[in-house]
């Protein structure tokens, strides 16, 4: 039925045809395009995370060598 309304057929026809309301068909529609634009997305929220994940990975490893640096400065100051 919806596949028949975005192929062009008119809400009055198909609910005529059906026997259900023009309000249930507009649900169905709408449910149906969200539902199948949600199938062809990557996850966007995905490889959003992926990504922050590598980065707060690296500015880890960073900082740990940030902090071993400043431990031998101050070990050679020391001296």
């Amino acid at each position: 039925m919806v596949l028949e309304l975005l192929k062009g057929e008119t809400l009055e026809e198909l609910s005529r045809k059906y026997a259900v309301t023009a309000a249930e068909i507009n649900a169905w529609r709408d449910e149906f395009i969200q539902n199948g634009t949600d199938g062809f997305k990557r996850k966007p929220e995905d490889s959003k995370l992926s990504r922050a994940e590598r980065k707060i990975g690296q500015l880890e490893l960073e900082l740990e060598l940030v902090k071993k640096k400043n431990a031998l400065v101050e070990k050679l100051k020391k001296k």
